[in-house]
């Protein structure tokens, strides 16, 4: 059993030994939605990570300017030596209720989240087991040699073990008790969640940084727009384009541009329904494709993609990939080639995203004039998705992003491997498996990327994915706040203890 360290008793001690840092009032922040649960465990969504990420800390974070440096942070140093990595953790480090650290805390979190299977589970699928030897030491062991853990690490959230013993899961679905630069205070249902700064975190906060931070739910992307316009809320997740450009060219607004998107949309084509279940109807649609609409759409802000690894992520082949562009002639060649012109395909999309919406009518209008036709029907995503896994859908429009900073492997063994849950055109390689279960064992850095290059080249010989488009990720920041930075493994969130207010 741990000691309680008993804070309440001290404010004196505590408010000397805080980090310098002056009170500066509270920081309003609108998000998208409510968190359907803040349990680090099962958190999978940007609404619910808001909250998570700044709640709980990990064994390590990483440079968001620079995704392939690690930084420490509950763990301060760690090292690998085939399938055992040993992680030294921070000493001195309590959770919010006053309970010390230790590795207990470690093993309990990471046998609780592969024992749910939800949320992040999939980062750490290949841990076998989780020991820890003595109190600041913890030692995981793999399936196999897997250089990309720590960087997976880095989106798994460490809870107490106490709670996970003491608590179920319903409790840790409305209750945060982290060691993290925030405490949860409160949580009003369908208004706001209330954290305040943790004095007592050990890592370190800006000058200004804010001392309070509500996190509104305001569903609608034009009153986010608006209450960041007019001063109601500091900062907001998701505000639409249009609106984003326009306010940033107000006086008292900046905008914050960066890359996390690995696509916006994507469509995938179901290879195992007619027509699309032929490569040269497929290659036609690729072809056909009108990918200056989309970035017309976009205002012009980001790239054409030319295959599912983007530019900036470590170790991409995309700068040596050709380019992909509309060639009409082409597509009209491919669907010769395939027998099937004047076939009809069906598409169901989820209905709730605007751009989603717009790709599918670019599609069916690029399809109309090699003479394919393209039934579009809208239903929620759960319902869409399930539509083309049961072959009633030749296609299915997502956006890709990839939550690990440093690894491939997991966003192909999501979208592109047999049995991947988004891999819902039902897509297999047995080329492209070896490829992806043999790279986190490969040591050499440069082998990786060749690796990584012929799998990225695989999926888009496949002509699988159209991938629409690659865009540049904008958020409005008032003048009056600084430290905002785009996180370039997720979409969109935001690290509340860099945040400051700006003189």
């Amino acid at each position: 059993m741990k000691l309680r360290v008993l804070s309440a008793l001290f404010p004196t001690v505590l408010a000397i030994c805080a980090a310098p840092v002056q009170a500066q009032s509270t920081f309003v922040y609108a998000d998208t939605s409510e968190p359907s649960t803040i349990d680090p465990a099962k958190a999978n969504a940007n609404w619910e990570f808001t909250i998570t990420r700044n709640v709980f800390d990990r064994l390590v974070n990483f440079d968001l300017d620079d995704p392939a440096v690690l930084e420490p942070a509950l763990a301060t140093e760690w090292s690998q030596d085939g399938t055992t990595w040993t992680f030294k953790l921070r000493e001195g480090v309590t959770f919010h209720d006053g309970t010390p650290f230790d590795s207990a805390d470690v093993k309990a979190s990471l046998d609780r989240l592969k024992e749910l299977g939800r949320g992040q589970s999939y980062l750490v699928s290949g841990i076998s087991e989780v020991a820890a030897p003595d109190p600041a030491t913890v030692v995981i062991t793999t399936e196999a040699p897997n250089v990309y853990l720590a960087g997976n690490l880095a989106r798994i959230e460490i809870a107490s073990d106490e709670d996970i013993a003491n608590h179920d899961e319903a409790w840790f679905g409305e209750n945060a008790n982290g060691t993290g630069p925030y405490k949860f205070v409160s949580w009003t249902r369908g208004t706001q969640i209330e954290l305040a700064r943790n004095t007592e975190w050990w890592g370190s906060f800006p000058e200004g940084v804010f001392d309070r931070v509500l996190v509104r739910v305001v569903a609608d992307g034009q009153n986010r727009a608006q209450g960041v316009e007019g001063g109601t809320y500091d900062m907001a997740n998701f505000i639409p384009l249009d609106d984003a450009m326009r306010i940033v060219e107000r006086e008292g607004f900046h905008k914050v541009e960066g890359n996390n998107l690995w696509a916006w949309p994507a469509i995938y084509l179901n290879v195992n329904l007619a027509p699309t279940d032929n490569i040269d109807f497929r290659s036609a649609l690729v072809k056909a494709f009108d990918y200056e609409a989309i970035k017309a759409f976009n205002q012009g802000l980001g790239t054409i993609p030319r295959g599912p690894v983007p530019a900036w992520f470590p170790g991409s082949p995309e700068a040596d990939m050709p380019e992909i562009k509309t060639d009409v002639e082409g597509a009209k060649a491919d669907l010769a080639a395939s027998g099937l012109g004047g076939a009809t395909m069906k598409c169901v999309i989820p209905n709730t995203v605007t751009e989603f919406r717009f790709s599918a009518t670019v599609l069916q209008a690029a399809a109309q004039q090699i003479g394919v036709t393209v039934e579009i029907e809208e239903a929620p995503f759960v319902e869409a998705i399930t539509a083309i896994k049961e072959n009633r859908s030749n296609c299915f429009i997502l956006g890709n992003a990839n939550l690990s900073p440093n690894d491939a492997t997991k966003f192909f063994a999501a979208h592109y491997l047999e049995g991947g849950f988004f891999n819902a055109g039902k897509f297999r390689d047995q080329e492209l498996e070896d490829l992806i279960a043999a790279m986190p064992a490969e040591q050499d850095e440069a082998k990786r990327a060749e690796m990584l290059a012929k799998a990225a080249q695989i999926v888009v010989d496949s002509h699988y994915i159209i991938w629409a488009a690659r865009p540049t990720t904008v958020v409005v920041e008032p003048d009056r706040i600084g430290g905002y930075r785009i996180d370039p493994a997720e979409y969109v969130n935001i690290r509340f203890w860099e945040i400051h207010a700006v003189e």
